[in-house]
This record gives C-alpha cells, sequence and structure tokens, in this order.
C-alpha cells in the first residue's frame, strides 16, 4: 500500500496531473484528500493535482528529492517514530540501544536503516557503542537538531582495527561494490550499490544517466589496476594509470597532470598545488607513501595520504577518485578491509575534506578508521 508521502512523489514528478496519472493499482482516493485537506496538495474542479507550496511541502520535497538521488526509502524519516529514535540516540551517545529503543521492531529496523547507511557510526557491537552523525537531514525531520558526536580515541580505534585478521579481497565481495557506489555517489552518481553489483557482475545497465553509468565502471577496472599494482612502488605512472582510468572517456585530459590551477568548488579556503609545483611535491608524496611498512604506520599516516594528495590536486579532474583509490591501495597492501564511505558519512567526510575550513589529517584519519572498522561490524 502507497503511503501518502509516495503518492505526494508522485504527484511532484507528474504534475499537473489526474489521479489516472500517477500509476498506483490500489485506490488513493483517501490519500489524495488527505492531502489536499492538509495543504499538501492544490484540486481543480477538472481534478488537476498540482503540489501546494509552503514551509511544511517545501521541507517535504526536500527530504523526498535528497532521498531519492540517493537511493535511500524517504519514508523512513517520515515515521511516527523518528524523532524519537533521534532523541534518545543522541541523548544516550555512546550507548546506542537504549531500553527506550528496545523491543520494537518499526524502531529496531530504522536503527538497521541508520547503521547501514553510515548515520550511525558503531564500534563496539555487544553492547552497541558508536555515534550518530550531525546530519543535515536531521535538522529536516527536527528544526535545530543537533548532536555532539563522540568517538574513540586513535589509540583505541586503530587497536580494534589491528586485531582484524589479516585476509586477500574477494573480488566478488560486496564490499567492492559498496566501495564504487559509495566513491561514485560522492561525484554525484545516482547508481545504488545494488545496481553496481547487476552493472559489474552481469553487465545489465540500470536506468541512470550514462555518465553516472560510466563512472562506476571506470572506478572498477581503476580500482582492478590498484588490486594488480600493490605489492609495486607507487610511481608517477601507475598514478597517471589510476586517474586515466577513472576518468576514461569521460574527460580529454585523463591522466594529464594540471596545467593551470584548479580550484575547489564551493570552498576558497581549500588551496591546490601550483601546476609547476606538483611534479616535486608529488616526488615527496612518493616517498613518503612508499615508505609505510607496517600495518600500523598505514593506519597512522591514512590522514596524511588523503589530504596530501587532494591538497595538491594533480590533476584535471578526478582528483578525488583517484585519492580514495590510494588509500585503498596502502589499506589492500597491508590486508586491511577497504575504505567504504556511504551515504550517511558523505557530508561529515566532505566536511573534513574539500568543503574544510582548516586541514586536519588526525582528525580525518581518525573518522576514516571509525568508519572501517564500523563496516567490519555491521557487515559480519
Amino acid at each position: 500500500m502507497p503511503s501518502k508521502y509516495d503518492i505526494f512523489a508522485k504527484i511532484i514528478e507528474k504534475s499537473p496531473c489526474k489521479i489516472k496519472d500517477l500509476g498506483f493499482k490500489k485506490s488513493i482516493y483517501s490519500h489524495i484528500n488527505n492531502l489536499v485537506n492538509s495543504g499538501w496538495v492544490k484540486k481543480t474542479k477538472e481534478g488537476i493535482l498540482v503540489p501546494g507550496k509552503n514551509k511544511d511541502t517545501e521541507k517535504i520535497f526536500q527530504i523526498i528529492k535528497w532521498s531519492l538521488k540517493n537511493n535511500l526509502d524517504y519514508n523512513i524519516w517520515f515515521s511516527s517514530n523518528a524523532i524519537l529514535i533521534l532523541d534518545t540516540l543522541r541523548d544516550s551517545i555512546p550507548k546506542i540501544s537504549p531500553k527506550k529503543l528496545s523491543n520494537n521492531r518499526s524502531i529496531t529496523e530504522i536503527i538497521h536503516f541508520l547503521e547501514e547507511n553510515q548515520f550511525l557510526i558503531l564500534w563496539k557491537n555487544s553492547p552497541k557503542l558508536g555515534t550518530l552523525l550531525n546530519h543535515s537531514m536531521f535538522r529536516l525531520i527536527k528544526s535545530n537538531y543537533q548532536v555532539k558526536e563522540k568517538y574513540l580515541s586513535y589509540k583505541e580505534i586503530s587497536k580494534k582495527i589491528m586485531k582484524i585478521s589479516r585476509k586477500e579481497i574477494n573480488p566478488f565481495d560486496i564490499k567492492i561494490f559498496e566501495f564504487l557506489a559509495g566513491s561514485a555517489q560522492l561525484e554525484g552518481s545516482t547508481v545504488s550499490i545494488g545496481e553496481t553489483v547487476d552493472l559489474i557482475l552481469k553487465s545489465i545497465y540500470p536506468d541512470k544517466p550514462n555518465e553516472d553509468i560510466q563512472m562506476v565502471k571506470n572506478l572498477n577496472e581503476a580500482l582492478n589496476y590498484v588490486m594488480n599494482n600493490i605489492d609495486e612502488k607507487l610511481t608517477l605512472e601507475h598514478l597517471k594509470q589510476i586517474n586515466r582510468l577513472c576518468l576514461f572517456s569521460m574527460h580529454k585530459g585523463a591522466g594529464n597532470l594540471k596545467r593551470v590551477q584548479n580550484k575547489i568548488f564551493g570552498n576558497p579556503n581549500f588551496k591546490t598545488t601550483s601546476p609547476e609545483r606538483v611534479i616535486d611535491e608529488l616526488n615527496n608524496f612518493f616517498k613518503i607513501f612508499n615508505s609505510i611498512n607496517s600495518r600500523e604506520e598505514c593506519l597512522k599516516q591514512i590522514g596524511f595520504i588523503h589530504n596530501q594528495h587532494q591538497r595538491i590536486h594533480p590533476f584535471i579532474d578526478g582528483n578525488s577518485r583517484t585519492t580514495r583509490l590510494l588509500v585503498n591501495w596502502l589499506l589492500l597492501k597491508f590486508k586491511l578491509p577497504l575504505l567504504i564511505i556511504k551515504v550517511g558519512a558523505f557530508e561529515k567526510y566532505m566536511n573534513l575534506t574539500k568543503l574544510s575550513t582548516k586541514r586536519d589529517d588526525d582528525y580525518l584519519r581518525d573518522f576514516l578508521l571509525h568508519l572501517i572498522y564500523h563496516e567490519e561490524l555491521t557487515n559480519k
């Protein structure tokens, strides 16, 4: 049975329209009347439906639009339990299983949704301990909502990761596809994890923009290249090839070092290396990258490696995709779990990297390590 939010979303998509244009097989007249009476939808004498414009509908539209873009079920946010869960988790952090939220199937499903999509980051399963992220989506659900995030220290979180058994990555592991989808989505792709699996393993093309599909395919080729070369030293040719694969058929400058200064859209505070200094900066970067010779050092340097390459920004495009592949080059080399970034963590990740006002390698490192360990806990 469609919810009133499903019907409202369809009216937004089809407007102006009639009920028969919405495509629902089951009767939706009661929902339509509810939407009209609440002012969310206007209905003419001829039965034409158009979405209403007010503060409530604007907020609902933002939630629906953002959720659809990120392949999430927007009905979760409109659940009668959503605000209760957010308020309770905020007040109980780092405890994630307070009694107030136990023994209720609907509540359990929403908490699982928050964990699965990295709005909620765990560092212990029994009892559940972790932190809710201070995401802007929560402020659409409840005005002025704020979360004081809490994390383990670097020593504590790195110790937990060090206890993870060493293992080779399985090329068919779901984590591969989660990484590909997440890295592409950070650059605007709308291809979901499930669609990524079908695309890569079965050559089933989703009904998504060609550019989004190509981005995922390119990332898969670039990751395969990384996995085939992790035992080698990182060189300029390796770096160029990774970028070339990331941008294959998408940019004529694929694999070419920049010749003009690049800037980060929306963040004038993010300064990148000038073109004439790129080679020198990269040579220094390679020395540090290739000097990392242990799991401990890998974890310790992950924030620096990410930030340094992104600050050099050596290519015309695809620098962030290349950066995340370099981070996973190191992790795979020392048989550590992949770094996977999902939609709930995009906002914080961006605020610590391209949208940051101040570089902080240690803070970024600790956050990335929490994501790595969270995925280990939730994928068991």
